[in-house]
């Protein structure tokens, strides 16, 4: 529909919310390829009694939502894959329109042509330059975005008729100063933790698995390190290598054309040296300005592509074993390069990888276990009645302090990252109090104890009541809406009235 005519509706919130952190799921039922207990004939992705809606009409909504929310999110909008959210809430809004159009007659309520016509002379794409209604441009987005005038018309009647609808349900809703200071009071509530980390997927310094360890984890979990080195095999593998040496005839930072040319000069003037026979080595600790490597006759030792400057990287991949190179201008300045050795590639086998491998996961669960262990020490002193601040020092453990928290749906916390479970319990604890849950938050044991809790004082919350009355109303409105449209689906699925194939409309 026009963007004009619904920048207007706030129940648009509900039909289609940008579901940045996940795509609704239908599921209502499980006949045929739908979503509820049968599918539309034809190819229909939606009928309700006799209101037929085609994939047409489908990817009229998703452009208008595409465009909603490409504007919201920019570049973010490929990097989450939105084109699916958009797909699935589209659709979601396609099939409450026509649930709520239904409701409305189902109730009774109805839309005259006069209504109809009312409405549609004061869009603004309808009216040209005059002031007038240009029925010019209302059958070309008519045509254009529908098909023909008429499905335009009985589009718009029953949007119409959900919007009288949606004014019933919500006329009486009312929010109080109560319930707007309950919410205010939870957004700006803050809390200033402190929290115990325990690595849990690192050994601590000074502990190594053993070949023996390494070799008895491998005899018990064979399987399971099958599994491992298949999954890994390409990336245990050696890639192909060259043994390389270099002579670096630096270029500082800012040079002109004229010191550019004098060190590539003084780099050809190396090479010639050993053209006519001096030895390398001796060459590159005299002449060359890499430091590194220079007392070591500029060895650079082996080296896969990507382990140096790409422009070396072409060069030493490029020549035979004993050629040497014309200089070679990197971002520090003109290389001579000799390669003494190239090594293939080789592909790694189970029986080369899997003690190292063995290592590796028998070293992920020791530490998980180590860590477990001083968690355990943890708990059973706060459960004894200690702070975890006194806990920690009695364990030698680090207590880090992040600045206040205040209620996020991502559960950020400084220093731990999304942590939902733990800013919940946070949020619960009285300030001095200590909680004995052990958090798992990416790859750590963490636990924690709230220092000090601070709610907003009367005045704070009073002076937001005016800005909030109108976005907590509407929130309610959307509840209610969504509650009741939800209600009234269902009962239309069940009756058989409500038909829904979600295969065909998604693509799925």
């Amino acid at each position: 529909m026009l963007e004009s005519f619904r920048s207007g509706q706030r129940w648009l919130t509900l039909l289609f919310v940008a579901a940045i952190g996940g795509v609704f799921i239908f599921a209502f039922g499980s006949g045929g390829g739908g979503i509820g207990p049968s599918t539309p004939t034809g190819n229909a992705i939606v009928q309700l009694d006799d209101v037929s809606l085609m994939s047409r009409d489908l990817r009229r909504v998703q452009r208008t939502n595409e465009l909603r929310l490409r504007e919201q999110l920019g570049d973010a909008y490929e990097q989450l894959n939105a084109d699916q959210i958009v797909a699935s809430q589209s659709l979601s809004q396609l099939v409450n329109g026509v649930v709520l159009a239904a409701a409305a007659q189902d109730l009774g309520l109805h839309v005259t042509t006069d209504e109809v016509r009312r409405v549609v002379q004061t869009i603004p794409a309808f009216i040209n330059a005059e002031g007038q209604f240009d029925p010019g441009a209302f059958n070309n987005f008519a045509q254009g975005e529908y098909g023909t005038q008429r499905n335009f018309i009985r589009s718009f009647t029953r949007e119409l008729l959900g919007q009288k609808l949606i004014g019933l349900l919500t006329a009486q809703t009312s929010v109080s100063d109560a319930e707007i200071d309950l919410v205010t009071r939870y957004e700006l509530e803050e809390v200033r933790i402190a929290y115990v980390a325990i690595d849990a997927l690192t050994l601590p310094d000074g502990q190594e698995i053993s070949d023996e360890d390494a070799q008895a984890w491998a005899d018990a979990h064979e399987e399971t390190l099958r599994e491992s080195f298949a999954a890994r095999a390409e990336s245990l593998g050696q890639a192909e290598q060259v043994r390389a040496r270099h002579i670096l005839v630096q270029v500082p930072l800012g040079a002109d054309e004229e010191e550019i040319a004098d060190a590539h000069g003084r780099a050809e003037a190396a090479r010639s040296r050993i053209e006519a026979g001096e030895d390398f080595e001796t060459v590159a600790a005299e002449v060359s300005d890499d430091v590194g490597t220079k007392s070591l006759g500029g060895d650079l030792g082996p080296f896969a592509r990507g382990g140096n400057d790409p422009a070396i990287d072409v060069a030493a991949f490029s020549l035979e074993v004993g050629e040497l190179s014309e200089p070679v201008r990197s971002e520090v300045g003109w290389h001579v390069l000799r390669v003494d050795e190239k090594l293939a590639a080789a592909p790694a086998t189970y029986e080369g990888s899997y003690l190292e491998l063995a290592r590796e996961a028998a070293g992920v669960e020791r530490a998980a276990d180590f860590a477990q262990e001083r968690a355990d020490v943890l708990v059973s002193a706060v459960e004894g009645g200690a702070s975890l601040e006194d806990a920690a020092r009695e364990a030698g453990l680090t207590l880090e302090r992040p600045p206040s928290l205040t209620r996020r749906p991502d559960g950020f916390v400084p220093g731990l990252g999304a942590a939902e479970a733990l800013m919940t319990t946070a949020f619960t604890l009285e300030a001095g109090q200590s909680s004995p849950e052990v958090f798992d938050v990416a790859g750590r044991k963490i636990l924690v104890q709230v220092l000090e809790r601070t709610a907003p004082d009367e005045d704070t919350v009073a002076s937001r009541r005016a800005d909030r009355r109108e976005a907590s109303l509407a929130q309610k409105q959307n509840a209610i809406l969504e509650s009741w449209i939800a209600d009234y689906r269902r009962q239309l699925e069940q009756e058989g009235r409500l038909k829904i194939n979600a295969e065909l409309a998604l693509g799925s």
